[in-house]
C-alpha cells in the first residue's frame, strides 16, 4: 500500500495514521517523565514533545506537553535548522539551546531537537522542551539587571554529533548549574525520548509503505488550518480592544490589545503595552507573546481539534520592539509568566462581547516555590513546589479548581516535595471565601503553610516571585474579581516591598510561611446565583454565610446557612 505519489489519504486511514503520531509523541512524553529525576519535570511534568515534518512545521504533540511548549517547538526547530543546514546533518545527531528569544522565553527551558533520518535522509525532526532545575544565574528571580545574571545562555549547539556526545558542551553546562547531575540527567532523558521517538517513525514508515511524513503532514496541517478558519468565520468581524494591569515589579505593568477579526484571520496587536524593563525579569521576547496569544485563542475557537501548525496560521501576532511583550536582548526574561500570563484574560475581555458563553473570567495564577541549599553532607537540594490559584468562571459553569492554567504543569505532590527538600507542608487546603462571587462563582484558591523539617538544623532558603499581589483576578459580565496574594511570615503579613527580593528563609522549627493564594473570578451578576448552588456553596464550607448573596430561591425553598 505504497503512498509515496498517492495526494490524497482517505478519512479512516487519516485519523489512524494521526492518533498514531500522536500516540509516538504520547511515549516520548512518558520517557521523558519517567527518565528524568527532578521534581520540575518528574512531579510538576513541566515539559513537552512535539513531532515536526521534514520542514519544521508542526504535526503532532503529546496530549500532555505544556500548550506554549507545543506552540514554540516548531520554531527553535527551524532555528537549528536555519544554524545547521538540513544536508550537514547526520544520522545520530542531536541539537541543544535555550535562547529566550527562539526557544521558550527564558533560560530554564532547554530544547533538544532530533533529526529523523529514514533512507538516508531527513523526515521529520522531534524536539523536546524541559523546565531545567537551574540553569545558574540568580536564585532572586526579581532582583536581576539583565538575562546575564538570569544564569547559561546555550546558543543553538550540536549536543551529538553522529551519536557521541559533544563533551564541551556538558562540561559548560556542568560548570554553570548548580544541581550537575541532576540537569544532565534530565538533558538526557530528552534526548533518550527523541531516539525513541525516531525508532518509533520510522517503524510507522515502514508499516504503512511510506517514505516521509509530507503528506500526512500537509493534510492533517490543512485540516487543522480549515478549522480554526471555519471557526473565526462564526466570530462577528470587526475591533475588540482591551487593556489591564499586571503587578509588575516596582509599578504595575500596563498591557493593551487591539484584535481584528477578519473573515478567516485575526490579527492581535499589541501597541500601547508598557515599555521593556531592564529588572525583574518579567519582559516577554516575542516568540513567548506569540505562544501566549494563540494558546487562549485556540482554546476559545478550536479547542477539539490536535494542535500543528495548521492552527498557527491564521493567527498573527504583534507588539512593537523594545515593548515588554517583544522585548530586546539584554533585557531579563526569567520571570516573564508575571506578565505573559496576564494576556489570556487581555484577549478573553477583548473578546467577551463577541464570545460571551466561551470566555473566562480572571485566574488566580500558579504559585511556583523553589527550595534549595545544603545540608551537613554537602548534597544540594534544588526542588519545586507548584501549587495552583483557582480558575475564573464562566457563562453556565464555576471555575474549575486545583489546576494551573493557564500553565499545564501539575500541583506537586507533597509527598514528592517533603521527601526531596527539607521542608514540611503542614497545611495544604482550598481557602474558604477566596472565590469570585458572581451568578457562576471562580474556584477556589489555596492556603499553605510550610516550615523547616523537623530535625534538620541548618536554615531553609525558600525563593519565589508571586503574583497577584496587587492586581486581583478580575470578573467577567459583573462577576466579581477574587481576592489577592497574601503571604505571612509567622503571622506577619509581608508587603510587596517586603518580598522584592524573592527570598526567605526560615531560620527555626517553629518559623512559618504561610501562602493565601487567590482563586478565580467570578462571571455573572453575583444576585442572580441559583439558590441550590448557594446551598451546595454553604454546604462546602467554603463560602460562609457572612459572603453569600441573596438570591430569591425557587418556589418552596429556600438557602439556609448550616
Amino acid at each position: 500500500m505504497s503512498r509515496s505519489d498517492a495526494q490524497t489519504l482517505d478519512p479512516i486511514s487519516l485519523e489512524i495514521m494521526w492518533s498514531r503520531l500522536i500516540s509516538i509523541s504520547d511515549e516520548m512524553w512518558s520517557t521523558v517523565l519517567q527518565t528524568a529525576v527532578s521534581t520540575i519535570i518528574g512531579a510538576a511534568q513541566d515539559f513537552g514533545c512535539e513531532i515536526m515534518d521534514a520542514g519544521g512545521n508542526s504535526i503532532a504533540h503529546s496530549q500532555r506537553s505544556m500548550p506554549v511548549f507545543n506552540l514554540v517547538m516548531p520554531t527553535v526547530t527551524r532555528a537549528v535548522m536555519a544554524r545547521h543546514p538540513v544536508d550537514t546533518m547526520k544520522p545520530g545527531d542531536a541539537f541543544i539551546t535555550n535562547d529566550p528569544w527562539i526557544c521558550a522565553g527564558h533560560l530554564d527551558d532547554i530544547a533538544i531537537v532530533t533529526p529523523v533520518f529514514h533512507r538516508r535522509r531527513v523526515v521529520a525532526f522531534l524536539t523536546t522542551v524541559a523546565h531545567t532545575t537551574s540553569i545558574g544565574g540568580s536564585l532572586s528571580p526579581s532582583a536581576v539587571r539583565d538575562h546575564f545574571e538570569e544564569g547559561l545562555r546555550i546558543p543553538i549547539a550540536k549536543l551529538y554529533d553522529a551519536g557521541t556526545a559533544n563533551e564541551t558542551v556538558l562540561d559548560f553546562i556542568r560548570e554553570n548549574v548548580r544541581t550537575p547531575d541532576m540537569v544532565i540527567t534530565d538533558i538526557e532523558a530528552q534526548v533518550t525520548a527523541n531516539n525513541l521517538g525516531a525508532t518509533r517513525i520510522r517503524a510507522f514508515l515502514d508499516e504503512y509503505q511510506l517514505t516521509d511524513l509530507d503528506l500526512i503532514a500537509r493534510t492533517v496541517q490543512e485540516r487543522a488550518e480549515g478549522a480554526m478558519r471555519s471557526a473565526i468565520r462564526a466570530v462577528p468581524n470587526g475591533v475588540y480592544e482591551n487593556e489591564t494591569l499586571a503587578d509588575g515589579i516596582n509599578e504595575p505593568v500596563h498591557l493593551k490589545c487591539r484584535i481584528e477579526v477578519g473573515d478567516d484571520w485575526i490579527a492581535v496587536d499589541y501597541a500601547g503595552s508598557d515599555p521593556e524593563r531592564m529588572g525583574g525579569g518579567i519582559n516577554c521576547a516575542l516568540i513567548y507573546t506569540e505562544a501566549h496569544t494563540v494558546y487562549p485563542l485556540k482554546c476559545l475557537l478550536s479547542p477539539d481539534v490536535p494542535n500543528n501548525e495548521g492552527t498557527f496560521r491564521p493567527i498573527r501576532t504583534s507588539a512593537p520592539e523594545g515593548s515588554i511583550l517583544n522585548c530586546t536582548p539584554p533585557a531579563s526574561v526569567n520571570s516573564r509568566t508575571r506578565t505573559g500570563w496576564h494576556l489570556h484574560g487581555l484577549i478573553f475581555g477583548a473578546l467577551a462581547s463577541a464570545l460571551p458563553d466561551r470566555v473566562q473570567a480572571g485566574n488566580g495564577l500558579m504559585h511556583s516555590l523553589n527550595c534549595y541549599g545544603r545540608d551537613k553532607a554537602g548534597h544540594t537540594y534544588n526542588d519545586h513546589f507548584f501549587t495552583a490559584g483557582g480558575r475564573g468562571a464562566s457563562r453556565g459553569r464555576d471555575g474549575i479548581g486545583r489546576n494551573c492554567f493557564p500553565s499545564s504543569a501539575r500541583n506537586v505532590a507533597v509527598e514528592i516535595f517533603e521527601q526531596r527538600a527539607p521542608a514540611l507542608v503542614r497545611k495544604r487546603a482550598l481557602r474558604p471565601d477566596s472565590a469570585g462571587a458572581g451568578e457562576w462563582r471562580g474556584a477556589f484558591g489555596h492556603e499553605i503553610v510550610l516550615s523547616r523539617r523537623p530535625g534538620f538544623e541548618e536554615p531553609i532558603q525558600l525563593f519565589f516571585s508571586p503574583d497577584r499581589l496587587r492586581q486581583p483576578p478580575r470578573g467577567l459580565a459583573g462577576g466579581e474579581d477574587g481576592p489577592v496574594t497574601e503571604i505571612r511570615l509567622n503571622d506577619v503579613l509581608m508587603t510587596a516591598e517586603d518580598l522584592m527580593s524573592g527570598h526567605i528563609v526560615l531560620n527555626r522549627d517553629e518559623d512559618r510561611l504561610t501562602e493565601y493564594l487567590p482563586g478565580g473570578a467570578g462571571f455573572g451578576d453575583p444576585d442572580r446565583r441559583d439558590a441550590i448552588a448557594q446551598q451546595a456553596d454553604l454546604a462546602s464550607g467554603l463560602v460562609t454565610a457572612e459572603t453569600l448573596r441573596d438570591a430569591d430561591p425557587p418556589p418552596g425553598q429556600k438557602v439556609v446557612a448550616p
